[in-house]
């Protein structure tokens, strides 16, 4: 597999799998900006990661922090790989649609265009998930079958890789942070 060189990493409000989102950042050392969209931000700060996510030492964007100038970063070669994760059910409609009216949709569209590898994690994968909340409460949650049907139209597209848990961001080669 190959390894990538700096990625753009986009946290969006899906408090399914963003402490294990957290975790992995915190353990693996990736060389990422972070990109927090507005409900990633408040979602992160509800499930108390986002002082963690900030002490990593990468450089850490909050969606009022930039304007879509960054964008170009993935065309001019700055960005070797998308991750979105984890990834909210709005999110990947979006995406799929081809959608780009969003701080992670215009990412998406943007990478797609560059031809940058992409990798989603999305909070609605399977049929019936168990998920915690912020109180540490384990809660069912039943994505509809729309949530999953985009999720597969949005797999297909080329360069798009969709994993499934976030055991699955471990068998990618990260970089290292230098």
């Amino acid at each position: 597999m190959k390894k990538f060189g700096k990625i753009c990493w986009v946290i969006t409000g899906a408090g399914h799998f963003m402490a294990e989102t957290c975790d992995f950042l915190a353990s693996a050392g990736v060389s990422a900006d972070i990109y927090f969209t507005r409900a990633g931000l408040e979602v992160a700060r509800r499930y108390r990661q986002i002082e963690r996510v900030e002490g990593l030492g990468l450089r850490v964007f909050r969606e009022n922090d930039f304007s879509s100038s960054g964008l170009v970063f993935f065309a001019g070669g700055h960005y070797e790989a998308l991750v979105i994760a984890p990834a909210t059910s709005n999110t990947i409609a979006k995406c799929a649609l081809g959608i780009a009216d969003s701080l992670a949709s215009n990412f998406f569209a943007q990478a797609g265009k560059s031809r940058v590898p992409i990798f989603v994690l999305p909070t609605d994968a399977e049929s019936e998930i168990m998920s915690v909340t912020p109180s540490g409460r384990r809660i069912p949650i039943h994505p509809r079958p729309v949530d999953l049907l985009r999720l597969e139209e949005m797999g297909r597209f080329p360069g798009v890789t969709v994993l499934r848990s976030p055991r699955e961001l471990d068998v990618l080669e990260w970089p290292s942070c230098p």
